[in-house]
């Protein structure tokens, strides 16, 4: 009986060490699924492209750039999922907590540009080189946002309202990190007044009940 119980405590162990990486992984295997899909897209625009051109069509044909169109698009969505696959879920989830307290209440603008100047510093030689390093350093955002129950209690308000804020905030990340954003490489500063080495550009927003500007700032 003890030799089972040993062996069923081992499992155990076994099963818990596994869990982030089988995290880690999950983001992965969805962005995989994703690419395949977009080859299978990629794969049925060449096939019609060339059966157009067995029906006569010539490459400069409405219908054949067309297909064309369709087959650069998936290209495109293939490369944004590489690069998506490279972050985990627990990436997601940071960054998608911060945007929520940087900019949950504003424009998809802002709280893209929130996300992309984060990953910015990620990227960048001066701050941490994960997405946990940049949020939870010393002096620069709340660390409270990389907790796994700070990011439950914004699901937990979403139930209890009806609302997605969750859901919104965490997309505007995955847009950035698909390399869908527009801000050069070098912002590395947001906030509500000018910093760093001159303002990239400010963005005012006015919901009604309050009015701010943000300004992101070269680094």
């Amino acid at each position: 009986m003890k030799k089972y119980l040993i062996a069923a405590m081992l499992c155990m162990v076994m099963l818990v060490s596994m869990v982030p990486t089988a995290l880690a992984a999950t983001n992965y295997d969805e962005c995989m699924a994703a690419i395949q899909e977009q080859k299978q897209i990629q794969a049925q625009a060449h096939q019609t492209a060339n059966k157009l051109r067995a029906q006569g069509y010539s490459d400069s044909s409405s219908y054949i750039q067309a297909a064309k169109a369709t087959w650069n698009a998936a290209q495109a969505e293939i490369v944004a999922y590489q690069k998506l696959s490279k972050y985990t879920y627990e990436d997601i989830r940071i960054l998608a907590t911060t945007v929520y307290y940087e900019a949950g209440s504003t424009t998809e603008q802002l709280r893209q540009y929130v996300a992309q100047v984060a990953l910015n510093r990620v990227a960048d030689s001066r701050f941490p080189n994960t997405v946990k390093g940049v949020i939870t350093q010393p002096g620069q955002y709340n660390t409270k946002y990389a907790a796994m129950e700070t990011a439950q209690a914004i699901k937990n308000k979403d139930a209890a309202n009806g609302t997605y804020n969750w859901e919104t905030c965490k997309n505007s990340v995955k847009q950035a990190m698909m390399g869908k954003v527009a801000m050069p490489s070098n912002v590395l500063y947001q906030a509500n007044f000018s910093q760093g080495k001159g303002l990239w550009k400010s963005v005012y927003f006015n919901s009604g009940y309050f009015a701010s500007t943000s300004y992101f700032c070269y680094g």
